[in-house]
């Protein structure tokens, strides 16, 4: 995978439909480019429900696994080559630390570009803050019997984990209240650093234009420039957290070279337009 992203906004969360279906992704990715998203990434979500029990996971093997391979794209990726980056993404909602623990043992993990899980206890939020090693924690309306704390919000960010705000939360009126509360959690305890915001779409009518994104964010207590990085530089050192999730620190290093010199590369082009 190329890190040399497209310039552009970021989109991590658009959800792909429990069936697969390769035309609804591709409408929405569509109406994504034309909007001006560069990167985005198709969301599957796992409940910790879809394991075997205890029992039957013992002579659990890799062939039986399949449903955690990444959904077939590669289409899509070559249709929307030089237009679009599409990564892929698997979210696990859990409120088990051990199905947790195997889930992080499976190699099936580093077939997927970013890393998300949904706690569903103050327990499950405490261990993925302090211990897991995921890449993105979504709060969601799954979440409403407990609090984010500012000590796990810092132990987050001490260990590079961001945090999900999807605006399809905030557009829905029955999960409204939470999201933006939950929005104003993070800016009080810490100014919304490593706090990125996504669609979290599940069809194309959620999609919506990134400066009405920018807009949106104004409710969840972000300024203009913090809105901006929450669609953008956000999501970039994310990606590069879930590198070095993946591949180890020595080649992730090679990675950030490689979007610094990209980025550099992109700056200068806009100054010789100048």
């Amino acid at each position: 995978m190329s890190m040399k992203y497209n310039e552009g906004y970021f989109d991590l969360c658009i959800n792909a439909s429990k069936d697969g279906n390769a035309s609804d992704l591709r409408e929405i990715l569509l109406k994504s480019y034309k909007l001006g998203y560069r990167s985005v990434a198709i969301n599957q979500i796992i409940d910790e429900s879809t394991f075997e029990t205890k029992k039957k996971r013992k002579k659990c093997d890799d062939d039986s696994r399949t449903f955690l391979n990444p959904i077939d794209v590669d289409d899509l990726v070559k249709e929307f080559e030089g237009k679009l980056n599409i990564f892929n993404r698997i979210t696990f909602a859990f409120s088990d630390e051990e199905k947790t623990r195997l889930l992080n043992q499976w190699n099936v993990l580093k077939k997927f570009h970013v890393y998300s899980v949904i706690p569903k206890t103050s327990e499950a939020l405490q261990f993925a803050c302090s211990q897991l090693n995921t890449d993105i924690i979504t709060l969601n309306a799954s979440s409403t019997q407990f609090k984010m704390t500012k000590k796990l919000y810092m132990q987050a960010l001490d260990r590079d984990i961001h945090f999900e705000i999807q605006y399809t939360d905030v557009i829905n009126q029955e999960s409204r209240q939470l999201a933006i509360h939950q929005a104003h959690l993070f800016y009080v305890y810490g100014k919304s650093k490593n706090v990125i915001i996504s669609s979290g779409a599940n069809k194309v009518t959620d999609i919506r234009n990134p400066y009405d994104v920018i807009n949106l964010a104004a409710l969840l207590g972000l300024n203009e420039n913090m809105s901006k990085a929450a669609i953008l530089y956000q999501n970039k050192n994310l990606l590069l957290r879930a590198e070095r999730r993946r591949f180890g620190k020595v080649f992730a290093i090679k990675i950030e070279e490689e979007v610094k010199e990209s980025d550099s590369t992109d700056s200068n082009a806009k100054k010789s337009k100048l």
